[in-house]
């Protein structure tokens, strides 16, 4: 077995290892799960694989692989369940952790490869986003195999065609995942990095047009069919409304052009905070060079990129989490290799120290109660100590880490890793499961299913048209009243029936339903839902 394929094969177990345990053992949380969720619910219970409903509507935001994925999950394990939905997003962290260390193995050598990987799998937003129900990580994923093979063609490591036949058909998995942004992210990044390192030839091989085509056969037959059935309205809903509408004028989630100047340090940390350490390194051959021009050019690109649209959300810029991989490996590495210059080799052991110290007081605080957090049961206040201890371990750890290293500079990275493992682990196995208790809407479904038969009226007043986690946990589609005159007609009918409300609207609804009490009530998160029925019972 070769060296490649042995750290291959142990990076795969050791990703797997983050993100597949408790994948399953928290509900879905409002707002985009519940969502996609349902989607799913919906296609496999009507053996449906072109077009995605929720609530019985076609729900066009996003394009159909993630769903692809998650039906076939499902279809393997027999149900939709949670683990099923969020299966893809765990591959998906699993390929972009296999997919960044081959990428800098050429580049960099064996050593590198293996920390940028590690470093990737233990970003916190990766780790995040491999237990979601979301379409940002596998996005990403997407992005870095399309550099991974347009960078072997451009340098030369591998044949054209095989490169760019890779990152083309990358780039339609891609365009199939979160729509043109699977072609738009690759091919700045490698254009401004064949353009820096004055390779912009190179790009422009004719092996490219076999790329083009790649990614054609790959995105378009779900295109083109959603076309030749007539779904235009489909097609301007999720590419145009969804990408260029929101991008120049967004109707939701505005945010000034800093934003991310400052979740780019929450989101990719943290190792973000060791990014500062990477610039003016000096690299050991024109390889590696090569290799931090591409980090620089990928992380800018894809801050900027989003900077320039009003609409902001901070899982845009994942794709740029491989790049911060990539150059803060560049420091560990010269740290194990004892060359680093020392105002480096301090600013590292300071940041490192400042991290377990943060992990400690976070343990601290949970141990002793966050000020403002919801009231737990029992079993999750439970949950909560267990947390706090792991991250009262972690924190020791990596201190430990520090002050036992000395020259054996190995220990205090590997403490650092093992000590975010541990507390990640932590979070996944008890403290996500236990924040159900006032993140989900399962306890509130159960109580409306105690009021609710299986086939009596029950619809929806919401503020947004698309919440489902009702939906999901009452196992059957609910629809929404969107205006008050739908909701005076339906309230006026004379069999008895049942309106979920929530908080946002309550006064609204109260304009038709009156001042009578709920059957039901329970807050979700910062909202709540309430159960009435035009009939008292």
């Amino acid at each position: 077995m070769s060296p490649t394929v042995r750290d291959t094969l142990l990076l795969a177990v050791v990703a797997a290892a983050l993100f597949l345990p408790w994948l399953g053992a928290r509900d879905l949380w409002n707002p985009n799960e519940p969502v996609y969720g349902q989607a799913v619910a919906e296609m496999a219970a009507r053996g449906e694989w072109l077009i995605p409903t929720v609530n019985g509507a076609v729900f066009a935001e996003k394009p159909i692989l993630y769903f692809w994925m998650a039906l076939g999950a499902a279809r393997i394990l027999g149900e939709v369940s949670e683990f099923a939905l969020r299966l893809p997003s765990a591959l998906a962290g699993i390929a972009s952790v296999l997919l960044v260390g081959l990428l800098a193995r050429p580049y960099a050598g064996r050593r590198r490869s293996v920390v940028a990987a590690l470093l990737l799998a233990t970003t916190f937003v990766v780790f995040w986003s491999a237990r979601q129900v979301q379409m940002d990580l596998l996005l990403a994923a997407c992005v870095l195999a399309a550099v991974l093979g347009a960078t072997r063609s451009i340098d030369g490591l591998w044949t054209p065609a095989r490169g760019w036949v890779l990152a083309g058909a990358a780039a339609g998995l891609g365009l199939l995942a979160k729509g043109p942004l699977g072609c738009i992210l690759p091919a700045l990044v490698v254009a401004g990095y064949a353009m820096i390192t004055g390779r912009f030839r190179r790009a422009a091989h004719p092996a490219l047009a076999l790329g083009i085509l790649a990614c054609a056969l790959v995105a378009l037959p779900w295109y083109v069919l959603l076309w030749t059935r007539g779904e235009t309205a489909f097609l301007n809903e999720l590419l145009v409304r969804q990408n260029l509408t929101r991008f120049v004028e967004p109707w939701d989630h505005r945010a000034p052009s800093w934003y991310y100047l400052r979740y780019f340090w929450i989101d990719m940390a943290p190792w973000a905070w060791f990014v500062p350490l990477a610039y003016g390194l000096r690299p050991r051959d024109e390889r590696e060079r090569r290799l931090h021009v591409l980090a620089w050019t990928w992380v800018l690109v894809v801050v900027v990129f989003f900077s320039l649209s009003s609409s902001k959300r901070s899982p845009y810029i994942l794709p740029a989490a491989p790049a911060v991989s990539l150059l803060v490996s560049g420091v560990v590495e010269r740290w194990l290799a004892l060359d680093l210059a020392r105002w480096r080799v301090r600013a590292l052991l300071a940041l490192q120290c400042a991290l377990g110290l943060g992990l400690l007081a976070a343990g601290a605080l949970l141990a002793v109660g966050v000020p403002g957090l919801p009231q737990l049961p029992p079993e999750g206040a439970a949950a909560v100590r267990v947390t706090a201890a792991a991250f009262l371990l972690g924190g020791g750890l990596m201190l430990g880490g520090l002050l036992a290293a000395g020259r054996r500079t190995l220990l205090a990275p590997a403490a650092a890793v093992l000590a975010l493992a541990l507390v990640y682990a932590g979070a996944a196995a008890f403290a996500l499961p236990a924040a159900d208790a006032f993140k989900s809407a399962r306890p509130l479904c159960e109580a409306i299913r105690s009021h609710v038969g299986p086939h009596a009226p029950l619809r929806g007043f919401h503020d947004w048209r698309w919440r489902a986690g009702y939906s999901f946990y009452l196992g059957r589609p609910i629809q929404n009243l969107e205006t008050l005159d739908e909701l005076r007609e339906y309230w006026s009918r004379p069999e008895r029936l049942y309106l979920i409300v929530e908080r946002g609207r309550l006064d609204r609804a109260r304009e038709v339903i009156g001042d009578r009490p709920p059957l039901a009530s329970r807050a979700i998160g910062s909202n709540a839902g309430y159960l009435f029925s035009n009939h008292p019972e």
